[in-house]
């Protein structure tokens, strides 16, 4: 996937600002994306050099004309094809998914204590997490539940002792 493809989809919910597509970026996560404002607009600057995006710039109340994106039909038929193409399991890259990894490595007061601020991380951002009216949104909602389950379930076995060995370390 590439940021080029996300904001296509998000300009085919509606014209934007790169300023208003890093904000719904920021605002979304259930996109899977995360991209900085330096960021997108090199990569909307491809995207209308490519022809899948017009620019049009618009009278602002405030400061300079706004730029605004609109999906061409050409960028329409490239976010449509992109989505057609089969759909894979997600390979995380996350220095915190690495860490939860190697919990087995600390010591038992750690890995317990680790384990109970990722809890509550996580119990935070479901609290947050609307249930939602797309599939992205629910996926992640349902994600952000079984991650606290097994953290639970993981608090349970530390707390029990099964867990709490220092093999392997």
């Amino acid at each position: 996937m590439s940021l080029s493809h996300v904001l296509l989809g998000l300009l085919a919910r509606g014209p934007a600002s790169g300023w208003d597509l890093g904000s719904r970026l920021s605002e979304d996560p259930a996109l899977g994306w995360n991209a900085q404002l330096a960021q997108i607009y090199p990569a909307l600057r491809r995207l209308l050099r490519a022809g899948f995006v017009s620019l049009r710039r618009r009278r602002s109340p405030k400061g300079p004309p706004r730029r605004e994106y609109r999906l061409t039909t050409t960028g329409r038929r490239e976010f449509r094809e992109w989505l057609a193409e089969p759909l894979e399991v997600p390979k995380p890259h996350s220095a915190s998914l690495a860490r939860l990894a190697f919990l087995e490595k600390r010591l038992p007061e750690a890995r317990l204590a680790s384990l109970g601020l990722y809890r509550a991380l996580l119990s935070d951002e479901l609290t947050r997490t609307s249930p939602g009216t797309t599939a992205a949104r629910r996926r992640r909602r349902m994600l952000l539940e079984t991650e606290l389950h097994w953290a639970d379930a993981e608090i349970a076995a530390a707390l029990s002792g099964r867990t709490l060995s220092r093999e392997g370390r």
